[in-house]
């Protein structure tokens, strides 16, 4: 894979480790995330001007309005998973689960067949996942893998591998422009999800996060769409197969548990890395599968 297609892949997942760790780091999560998503399309418009027109079919703007939904779920469930959670626990746990659920669902739902390759990928994703939380001189029940603290990220997983397997049918099967197809679903989320934060939020509440934090809110909304554009430009690359690029992706993992631990502080450093390369691992086996 050429060089630039790696350095663009390894940018975007630094990127996107980073918008969740300014989320993280919010002081109201569900404010912040109301906030930055309303400026998202704000701050995309202008780029999308960059692609060229393109107006999506019934099915895929229902594709559009599916997507939209589950997005909001998604965020709703990253705002509460960092309110109760680490960034180093929540996000390596969240991004490692949701394409071995999307294995899953595309045996379920497209009729997909995953390979040996693919199963022990998911293999790995789940000693990742129980490992990440296991504690010395404890059992490991699913009754505590399900708490109030860690079932935040296991639903934020389950909603990334459903909106990854809506947007393959929609970009992959029934051809919706990328950049037109994340614009709107984003246009969608954040209406849902701006409504959701005016019934569990004060308005004081969000003025009071806008003033404080409106750059920071700006910034990760920008850093959220340049990360998948930076993808988008490396798939557009040649000798740049979309098979190495997938598993290149993972490293977000890593850089979140990083970001956790060596700027956040939060412990646990070395059992998050070792689940983490559990989890990196199993992602890319899944990919090649």
């Amino acid at each position: 894979m050429p060089l630039l297609a790696s350095g663009l892949v390894v940018i975007s997942c630094a990127l996107h480790a980073l918008w969740n760790l300014l989320l993280k780091r919010a002081e109201s999560k569900f404010a912040f995330t109301a906030l930055f998503l309303i400026a998202t399309p704000f701050t995309f418009a202008p780029m999308l001007s960059l692609f060229p027109p393109h107006i999506p079919t019934l099915l895929g703007w229902i594709c559009i309005f599916a997507t939209g939904v589950v997005y909001a779920a998604y965020f709703i469930g990253l705002a509460k998973a960092y309110s109760v959670s680490d960034l180093s626990f929540a996000y390596p746990l969240s991004r490692g689960l949701g394409p071995a659920l999307t294995v899953v669902w595309g045996t379920i739902l497209l009729g997909e067949r995953p390979t040996v390759i693919g199963l022990a990928g998911i293999a790995l994703v789940l000693i990742g996942a129980f490992s990440l939380q296991w504690q010395p001189q404890t059992s490991l029940k699913i009754r505590s893998m399900l708490d109030q603290s860690t079932m935040p990220a296991w639903f934020v997983g389950v909603a990334y591998s459903v909106y990854s397997i809506i947007d393959k049918i929609a970009v992959g099967h029934l051809r919706v422009h990328p950049a037109v197809y994340i614009y709107a679903t984003y246009s969608v989320c954040a209406a849902i999800v701006f409504l959701f934060a005016l019934r569990h939020c004060s308005r004081e509440e969000l003025r009071r996060e806008w003033q404080r934090n409106w750059k920071l809110c700006i910034a990760t909304s920008v850093l959220n769409i340049v990360a998948y554009l930076l993808v988008l430009w490396a798939m557009s690359l040649p000798n740049t197969p979309v098979s190495y690029i997938i598993p290149l992706r993972t490293l977000s993992v890593l850089f979140g548990v990083l970001f956790g631990t060596e700027i956040l502080g939060e412990g646990g450093r070395l059992k998050k890395l070792v689940s983490a390369v559990f989890l990196m691992a199993g992602a890319a086996l899944i990919s090649f599968g």
